[in-house]
Formats: structure tokens, sequence, C-alpha cells
């Protein structure tokens, strides 16, 4: 009975109390685990602490640079001073390194060389297309020309430096003095002559207008330069520039355009002189050049002045040189050619006799006294 009793009760009352407690007391005990673990994962506390701290490596990285960003806005927000305190210098750099100086010296003899040798035989009537001269020759009798526009460039980079340190010395000693104003008018003023002569020399040069060699392309090179560095000194005494950042960074760049163009125009107009020149030297020194004695196999039409014709007999090793003539000097051999003159050639009155230089001629050089 009792068995019954107690056997039905004690199950019903243990059976549902002792499952159901174990079941349910690792939910609440867990549960107390989960939450410390659940805390630190939002993390706004250690995050605080590693902003703070400077064991954080992360925020003490990531927290100066929004500082020194806007510290950098303010000095470069008038105009971008860092930006526009050298551009010219590092655009002419990165030219140069782009074009190479050992690439630009060579173009520049090979194109000197060939002003000046064009020149030189246009004088005597001779194209270089007709002569058909390497760029080995060019580049060498370039090298004779570029001597004297070299040295120039340089003598006058030397003035503007003694000019530009004056100059500088005297906005120092007296800064926001009336003569600094005066100063830079007058170099001003010296700027705008110097570009209406230039002006002139392009767009009004003439047969009447009487022009100095050079003289346009150097107005033009130098006349904007002045006026920019006018003022230049204008801005350095009043303590603000003219100009914006940006317009005198754009303005700089045309000035120097227009520099280097008038310097490079000058010198193309100083090379054709100097060869000009060199011809006519020629012209007073062709009867100290060796003499030339050519044998042909036909005879010449219309012998220059001052050269001997002889006939030669049809017997020997070469029967075909039938013709003989004398008192020749060589001017150019190039191109398979022979260009010869006589010793006393003159400009519109004597020719330049061109042969070919195969096995149809035969010559003999004789040296003179």
């Amino acid at each position: 009975m009792t068995d019954d009793d107690g056997g039905s009760r004690e199950p019903a009352a243990r059976e549902p109390a002792v499952p159901e407690p174990s079941r349910h007391e690792p939910d609440p005990k867990p549960a107390p685990k989960l939450a410390p673990k659940l805390a630190p994962k939002p993390a706004p506390k250690p995050e605080l602490e590693l902003e703070g701290e400077p064991g954080g490596d992360a925020a003490p990285k990531s927290a100066p640079k929004p500082n020194s960003e806007p510290a950098g806005e303010p000095e470069g927000v008038p105009g971008g001073e860092a930006e526009g305190r050298e551009p010219i210098s590092a655009r002419v750099r990165q030219l140069a390194e782009a074009v190479g100086p050992t690439t630009l010296a060579t173009a520049l003899l090979v194109y000197f060389g060939y002003i000046a040798t064009r020149a030189r035989f246009d004088y005597f009537g001779i194209s270089l297309d007709m002569a058909e001269m390497s760029n080995q020759s060019l580049l060498l009798r370039g090298l004779e020309v570029i001597y004297v526009p070299a040295a120039l460039i340089c003598l006058g980079a030397l003035l503007c430096i003694g000019v530009h340190a004056a100059v500088t010395w005297q906005l120092g000693r007296r800064p926001g003095d009336v003569a600094n104003t005066f100063l830079a008018a007058g170099i001003g003023l010296v700027g705008l002559l110097l570009v209406v002569r230039a002006l002139i020399g392009i767009f009004l040069q003439d047969a009447e207008t009487s022009v100095v060699i050079g003289t346009t392309p150097l107005a033009l090179a130098f006349g904007p330069a002045l006026v920019a560095y006018a003022g230049h000194i204008h801005g350095k005494n009043r303590g603000r520039p003219l100009l914006s950042p940006r317009l005198t960074r754009n303005a700089a760049i045309c000035v120097l355009g227009l520099a280097v163009a008038g310097l490079f125009w000058g010198s193309t107009v100083l090379a054709w002189a100097y060869g000009t020149g060199r011809s006519q030297e020629d012209t007073h020194e062709l009867a100290g050049y060796p003499e030339v004695i050519l044998d042909l196999k036909e005879p010449l039409v219309g012998a220059p002045n001052g050269i001997t014709h002889t006939l030669l007999p049809a017997t020997g090793k070469d029967p075909g040189f039938l013709h003989r003539y004398r008192g020749f000097r060589l001017l150019l051999a190039s191109g398979g050619r022979l260009f010869l003159v006589n010793p006393t050639w003159t400009l519109g009155r004597d020719q330049t006799v061109v042969v070919p230089y195969d096995n149809s001629i035969r010559i003999q050089l004789v040296s003179q006294p």
C-alpha cells in the first residue's frame, strides 16, 4: 500500500522536479558567463583607452593625421604656396629628365651645324641636299658655332645674377622706399620698349627698316622678362604680390617660353651669320688651298676663269683621260661628289663645278706654298 502510495507520489514528484531543475539550472549559469564576454565586444571602453594610452599604436597614428591636415591647409590655402613656390623649376627638371641633356645637346649641335653649314655653302651656290652631308659631319661643324652663343648666354646669366643681387640688396636696405618704385618703373619701361621693338621687328620689318642682326629675337627674349621682373620688384616693395599665385605661375611660364624662343631664334640668326662669314673668309683663302689637277674623259663646258686646259696624249696607262684641268680648289667633298672652284672665285661672277667622285675622273693634289 505504502509502496503503491509512495511509488505513485514520489516518482510523480521526483521525475518532474529532478530533470527540470537540472535542465534549467545550466541556462542561468552560462548566462552570467556570456554576459561578461558580450560586454567587452562593443568595446567602448577599450577604444577610449587605446586613444588615450600611448600603448595603442593605431590611435596615436590616426589621431595626428586629422590634426596635421588642417594645420597644413591654412598655410597652403592662400593660393597653394607649397605647390606654387617651385612649379617652373620642377617642370623644367622633369622636362630635362625626359629629354635627356645628352640628347638635347646633340640635337642643338646638329641643328646649329646645319644652319651654319647651309649658310656657308649657300654663298657658293651649293645646296646641302645635293651635298648629302651626314649628321656626324653636321655635328662636328656645329661645335665651332656653339661656342659664341654659349659664351654669350653664360655672360648674360652672370649679368642677370649681379643685377638681381643688387636689386635684392636695395629692397632689403630700404623696404617700401619710393626709390624702389622708380627702380621697378624704370625696369618695366625698358622691358616695354624691348617688347615694342620685338613686335616692330616681327610685323613691320622690311627692306626700308634698318635692323641690326639679332635685335628682334633678343628684344623678344628680354623684354617680357624685364616687365615681369619689374612687377616682382614692385610686389616685394609693397609687401604683397601684384597677381595671384596662379596668374603668377602662368605668367612665368609664358615669359620663360618667350625667352627660350627668343634665344633660340637669336642663336639661329647668329649661326647663319657665322656661316656666311666663314664663306667670305674662304673666298680670301682659296689661293692657299691645295691645287686639284683634274683629268677627264670629256671636256668641261665653260671652264671657270683661271683654269687651264691641256690635251693629254691618247697613249699611256689610261688612254681614255684626254683632258687635264689645272687650277681648281677643292671646296667640299661629300655625297660622292667633288665641289670645285677657281682660286679667284667671286660672288656673282664665277661658278662652282660639280664632278662625280668615281672612276670616271682622275685627280691629283698639289700643296701650295
